[in-house]
Protein backbone atom coordinates (compact mmCIF):
# COMPACT_ATOMS: atom_id res chain seq x y z
CA UNK A 1 0.00 0.00 0.00
CA UNK A 2 1.06 3.43 -0.73
CA UNK A 3 2.64 5.60 1.93
CA UNK A 4 0.65 8.81 3.06
CA UNK A 5 2.38 11.87 3.54
CA UNK A 6 -0.88 12.89 5.81
CA UNK A 7 -0.39 9.84 7.76
CA UNK A 8 2.89 10.34 8.51
CA UNK A 9 2.32 13.75 9.61
CA UNK A 10 -0.03 13.36 11.84
CA UNK A 11 1.81 10.54 13.56
CA UNK A 12 4.89 12.23 14.33
CA UNK A 13 3.20 15.33 15.18
CA UNK A 14 0.97 13.73 17.13
CA UNK A 15 4.64 11.40 18.50
CA UNK A 16 6.39 14.93 19.37
CA UNK A 17 3.20 15.24 22.40
CA UNK A 18 3.87 12.10 23.62
CA UNK A 19 7.50 12.70 23.53
CA UNK A 20 7.53 15.76 25.22
CA UNK A 21 4.62 15.20 27.83
CA UNK A 22 7.03 11.66 29.20
CA UNK A 23 10.36 12.03 27.65
CA UNK A 24 12.40 9.05 25.97
CA UNK A 25 15.53 11.35 24.69
CA UNK A 26 15.90 8.34 21.89
CA UNK A 27 12.70 9.77 19.60
CA UNK A 28 13.36 13.31 18.58
CA UNK A 29 16.38 15.85 19.68
CA UNK A 30 19.90 15.79 20.04
CA UNK A 31 20.99 13.12 21.78
CA UNK A 32 18.15 11.09 19.65
CA UNK A 33 20.07 12.45 16.55
CA UNK A 34 23.58 11.19 17.99
CA UNK A 35 21.84 8.02 18.90
CA UNK A 36 20.55 7.26 14.96
CA UNK A 37 23.64 8.69 13.76
CA UNK A 38 25.46 5.66 15.57
CA UNK A 39 22.55 3.44 14.40
CA UNK A 40 22.16 4.95 10.97
CA UNK A 41 24.50 2.67 9.06
CA UNK A 42 22.23 2.26 5.05
CA UNK A 43 19.52 3.59 6.94
CA UNK A 44 17.15 6.90 5.91
CA UNK A 45 15.31 9.12 7.11
CA UNK A 46 12.15 7.39 5.83
CA UNK A 47 13.29 4.09 7.94
CA UNK A 48 14.10 6.28 11.51
CA UNK A 49 10.03 7.88 10.53
CA UNK A 50 8.80 3.90 10.53
CA UNK A 51 10.92 2.92 13.82
CA UNK A 52 9.63 5.37 15.84
CA UNK A 53 6.17 4.96 14.90
CA UNK A 54 6.96 1.04 15.14
CA UNK A 55 7.60 1.63 18.51
CA UNK A 56 5.12 4.25 19.56
CA UNK A 57 2.70 1.44 17.93
CA UNK A 58 3.97 -1.02 20.59
CA UNK A 59 3.67 1.57 23.47
CA UNK A 60 0.36 2.69 22.20
CA UNK A 61 -1.45 -0.49 20.69
CA UNK A 62 -2.67 0.22 17.28
CA UNK A 63 -2.57 3.75 17.52
CA UNK A 64 0.82 4.97 15.28
CA UNK A 65 0.45 2.31 12.75
CA UNK A 66 -1.11 2.14 9.72
CA UNK A 67 -3.13 -1.28 10.44
CA UNK A 68 -6.61 0.13 12.59
CA UNK A 69 -5.99 3.92 10.54
CA UNK A 70 -6.52 2.13 6.75
CA UNK A 71 -8.64 -0.64 8.30
CA UNK A 72 -5.68 -3.02 7.09
CA UNK A 73 -7.17 -7.05 6.91
CA UNK A 74 -4.83 -10.03 7.32
CA UNK A 75 -2.50 -8.80 9.75
CA UNK A 76 -2.01 -9.32 13.16
CA UNK A 77 -2.49 -7.20 16.50
CA UNK A 78 1.56 -6.70 16.83
CA UNK A 79 1.98 -5.87 13.23
CA UNK A 80 1.79 -1.79 12.71
CA UNK A 81 2.31 -2.10 8.99
CA UNK A 82 2.09 -5.26 6.95
CA UNK A 83 4.60 -6.23 4.50
CA UNK A 84 3.15 -4.13 1.25
CA UNK A 85 3.24 -1.10 3.49
CA UNK A 86 5.34 1.69 1.32
CA UNK A 87 7.75 3.59 3.18
CA UNK A 88 8.24 7.66 2.35
CA UNK A 89 9.96 8.60 -0.80
CA UNK A 90 13.25 9.92 0.53
CA UNK A 91 12.54 13.23 -0.52
CA UNK A 92 9.24 13.46 1.54
CA UNK A 93 10.79 12.19 4.18
CA UNK A 94 13.48 14.48 4.62
CA UNK A 95 10.94 17.10 4.18
CA UNK A 96 8.80 15.78 6.62
CA UNK A 97 11.05 15.32 9.24
CA UNK A 98 12.54 18.67 9.40
CA UNK A 99 9.26 20.35 9.41
CA UNK A 100 7.87 18.73 12.34
CA UNK A 101 11.36 18.34 14.02
CA UNK A 102 11.87 22.53 13.96
CA UNK A 103 8.46 23.40 15.27
CA UNK A 104 7.88 23.44 19.02
CA UNK A 105 5.66 20.22 19.75
CA UNK A 106 2.02 20.65 20.72
CA UNK A 107 0.78 22.24 24.19
CA UNK A 108 -1.84 19.90 24.90
CA UNK A 109 -4.69 17.51 23.52
CA UNK A 110 -6.70 19.13 21.87
CA UNK A 111 -3.96 21.70 20.29
CA UNK A 112 -2.70 18.10 19.11
CA UNK A 113 -5.07 16.70 17.68
CA UNK A 114 -5.99 19.95 15.65
CA UNK A 115 -2.72 19.85 13.85
CA UNK A 116 -3.15 16.23 13.09
CA UNK A 117 -6.40 17.28 11.12
CA UNK A 118 -4.73 19.95 9.68
CA UNK A 119 -2.23 17.20 8.66
CA UNK A 120 -5.72 15.40 6.75
CA UNK A 121 -6.74 18.74 5.45
CA UNK A 122 -9.75 18.88 7.92
CA UNK A 123 -10.93 21.77 9.41
CA UNK A 124 -12.76 21.03 13.06
CA UNK A 125 -15.35 22.36 14.32
CA UNK A 126 -15.38 22.76 18.12
CA UNK A 127 -18.44 21.09 20.11
CA UNK A 128 -19.27 21.26 23.45
CA UNK A 129 -19.55 18.10 24.95
CA UNK A 130 -20.13 18.61 29.01
CA UNK A 131 -21.00 16.69 31.84
CA UNK A 132 -18.93 13.64 31.32
CA UNK A 133 -18.82 11.04 34.17
CA UNK A 134 -16.71 8.29 34.60
CA UNK A 135 -19.57 5.45 34.01
CA UNK A 136 -21.12 7.17 30.93
CA UNK A 137 -20.36 5.12 27.39
CA UNK A 138 -20.24 7.25 24.24
CA UNK A 139 -20.72 6.35 21.12
CA UNK A 140 -19.17 8.96 18.48
CA UNK A 141 -19.04 10.12 14.99
CA UNK A 142 -17.70 12.52 13.32
CA UNK A 143 -13.41 14.24 13.59
CA UNK A 144 -15.20 17.32 15.19
CA UNK A 145 -16.72 15.20 17.56
CA UNK A 146 -13.78 12.85 18.45
CA UNK A 147 -11.49 15.80 18.73
CA UNK A 148 -13.98 17.59 20.95
CA UNK A 149 -14.80 13.87 23.00
CA UNK A 150 -11.23 13.77 23.82
CA UNK A 151 -10.43 17.23 24.81
CA UNK A 152 -13.04 16.65 27.41
CA UNK A 153 -11.22 13.55 28.29
CA UNK A 154 -7.96 15.14 29.03
CA UNK A 155 -9.94 17.47 31.13
CA UNK A 156 -12.09 15.47 33.30
CA UNK A 157 -10.71 13.10 36.22
CA UNK A 158 -11.17 9.21 36.20
CA UNK A 159 -12.20 9.25 32.72
CA UNK A 160 -11.30 6.26 30.64
CA UNK A 161 -11.17 6.40 26.75
CA UNK A 162 -10.97 2.80 26.49
CA UNK A 163 -13.47 1.99 28.98
CA UNK A 164 -15.77 4.52 28.04
CA UNK A 165 -15.76 5.77 24.31
CA UNK A 166 -16.62 3.65 20.71
CA UNK A 167 -15.95 5.35 17.52
CA UNK A 168 -17.20 4.34 14.89
CA UNK A 169 -15.76 5.60 11.48
CA UNK A 170 -14.96 5.07 8.08
CA UNK A 171 -12.89 7.46 6.27
CA UNK A 172 -9.39 7.14 6.93
CA UNK A 173 -8.37 10.76 8.45
CA UNK A 174 -11.73 10.22 10.58
CA UNK A 175 -10.07 6.90 12.07
CA UNK A 176 -6.84 8.22 12.32
CA UNK A 177 -7.54 10.69 14.44
CA UNK A 178 -9.82 8.46 16.74
CA UNK A 179 -6.54 6.43 16.69
CA UNK A 180 -4.05 9.05 17.90
CA UNK A 181 -6.65 10.41 20.60
CA UNK A 182 -6.24 7.07 22.21
CA UNK A 183 -2.54 7.33 22.37
CA UNK A 184 -2.86 11.40 23.30
CA UNK A 185 -4.70 9.77 26.47
CA UNK A 186 -2.99 7.35 27.74
CA UNK A 187 -4.77 4.39 26.36
CA UNK A 188 -2.70 1.38 26.24
CA UNK A 189 -4.91 -1.32 26.60
CA UNK A 190 -7.72 -2.30 23.96
CA UNK A 191 -9.95 0.75 22.89
CA UNK A 192 -13.31 0.52 19.59
CA UNK A 193 -12.94 1.85 16.80
CA UNK A 194 -15.25 0.31 14.17
CA UNK A 195 -16.90 0.77 10.69
CA UNK A 196 -20.26 1.25 10.76
CA UNK A 197 -21.59 -2.59 10.33
CA UNK A 198 -19.48 -3.88 13.00
CA UNK A 199 -21.40 -2.16 15.57
CA UNK A 200 -23.01 -4.55 17.52
CA UNK A 201 -26.68 -4.18 17.64
CA UNK A 202 -26.55 -5.58 21.23
CA UNK A 203 -24.81 -2.79 22.75
CA UNK A 204 -26.22 0.17 24.23
CA UNK A 205 -24.64 3.73 25.34
CA UNK A 206 -25.92 6.87 27.19
CA UNK A 207 -24.81 9.62 24.36
CA UNK A 208 -23.94 9.75 21.17
CA UNK A 209 -22.25 12.48 20.30
CA UNK A 210 -22.17 12.81 16.25
CA UNK A 211 -20.76 16.02 14.40
CA UNK A 212 -21.76 17.79 10.61
CA UNK A 213 -18.38 16.53 9.64
CA UNK A 214 -19.17 12.96 10.09
CA UNK A 215 -19.44 10.31 7.39
CA UNK A 216 -22.99 9.46 6.27
CA UNK A 217 -22.60 6.16 6.86
CA UNK A 218 -21.30 6.91 10.24
CA UNK A 219 -23.99 8.80 11.39
CA UNK A 220 -26.84 7.00 10.57
CA UNK A 221 -25.36 3.96 12.54
CA UNK A 222 -24.59 6.32 15.55
CA UNK A 223 -28.06 7.72 15.22
CA UNK A 224 -29.54 3.96 14.86
CA UNK A 225 -28.10 2.57 17.78
CA UNK A 226 -29.96 1.53 20.79
CA UNK A 227 -29.59 3.52 23.56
Amino acid sequence: MAASVPFYEASLRALRFVEARSPTRRRFGADADALWRNFQGHLTTADRIDLLLRDADAEYPGAFGARVTFALRGLSEDDAFGPRWERLAASDAEALWRKVTTEPPPADVPSTLTACAAAWGLSLRPMDVPGITPTARLLVAGPSAIVSVAAAFSLGRDLAWSDQVTVVATPTAHRHLAALAAALLKATKPWRLLLPDALPRTDSFDRRVVSPDADGADATAVQSASA
